[in-house]
């Protein structure tokens, strides 16, 4: 990812100053943000839940 579009990401987010005074660790967080997102793989139907929903076990 280059810089103009992390630029572009800190700015579209509200992250002028942030990426202004500290662009390296703007950098790291996206860079660490696209990866993270990259491990999940997608559920091929867009209304399938991440995770079974969670029920209340009887005593």
């Amino acid at each position: 990812m280059t810089d103009a579009e992390i630029e572009a990401l800190a700015k579209a987010r509200g992250l002028e100053r942030a990426w202004r005074d500290h662009p390296a660790d703007v950098r790291e967080a996206v860079i660490q943000a696209a990866r993270i997102g990259a491990a999940f793989t997608r559920p091929a139907d867009p209304a399938a839940e991440p995770m079974p929903a969670h029920a209340v076990r009887q005593s």
